[in-house]
């Protein structure tokens, strides 16, 4: 006769159960042990650090006006007071301008891991009116390409036609927004504009609802850079110097 089995007792199961219970936990714990110990005994060596650049300095730019425009190397670097951080050690060109001032341009040495300082005294602006109405030789830019024409500048108002006269426009002083210059990208410069990169300081005014953007040249747009931006620059004086005596004080809030 076959050996008979007995079903096990209510001890033996609650046994089972608690074991059964159990078992997750264990390997959960186990599981634990395992990462920690790991990650705790890796023997992979640790990464190196990232070496820090030591052939960089800095630059403190402070002005005694406020908010003046700051180029670095002809780039834009901010308004003062900045710290121009991450510089390449030796001799930069830095460039302070601001409406109503004549342009700051010094040469600054930044030695390694160093800090230079620059504070610099901005003049007002007093250039001489030339004799009005003048005639500048300008490329006028548009949204794609640009055109070739002349702007003349009266007491009153820029005109300003195209070689072609299909741009023709009359800009009244008194009503522009604004009067400035600004780096930038300039249509037709490069190959078949002005000799030199593609960023140049460029004359903008803002009048109602447009905004306007011109380079000035001497002989043609085949002028270096350099030369164009001499013109440039003086177009802006006369036009800022005409439109400043438009300006009204701002009331006091």
């Amino acid at each position: 006769m076959p050996p008979k089995f007995e079903a096990p007792t209510c001890e033996v199961k609650e046994l089972v159960s608690k074991q059964n219970k159990l078992a997750p936990v264990c390997s959960a714990a186990a599981m634990i042990f395992f990462v920690c110990f790991s990650y705790g005994n890796d023997p992979r060596p640790a990464s190196a650090a990232t070496p820090q650049d030591n052939s960089t300095g800095s630059i403190r730019v402070k002005s005694d006006a406020t908010a003046v425009q700051v180029f670095l190397d002809d780039k834009e670097a901010g308004a003062t007071p900045v710290i121009l951080k991450d510089i390449p050690a030796g001799v930069h060109r830095l460039m302070l301008i601001k409406e109503g001032y004549e342009d700051h341009i010094e040469q600054v040495q930044v030695v390694a891991q160093k800090a230079a300082s620059v504070f610099a005294v901005m003049k007002r602006l007093t250039a001489k009116l030339p004799d009005l109405p003048v005639d500048f030789k300008v490329m006028h830019q548009h949204r794609l390409g640009y055109c070739v024409g002349v702007i003349t500048v009266s007491s009153e108002a820029l005109d300003y036609k195209s070689e072609k006269a299909d741009d023709v426009f009359h800009l009244p002083i008194k009503e522009l927004k604004s009067v400035s210059r600004s780096w930038g990208p300039v249509p037709g410069v490069g190959p078949s504009g002005i000799n030199g990169p593609t960023d140049a300081m460029a004359f903008r005014v803002e009048a109602p609802g447009r905004a306007y953007g011109f380079l000035a040249f001497k002989d043609s747009t085949a002028d270096p850079v350099s030369v164009a931006s001499v013109k440039t620059k003086e177009l802006f004086q006369v036009v800022y110097a005409l439109w400043s005596t438009t300006l009204k004080p701002k009331e006091n809030k």
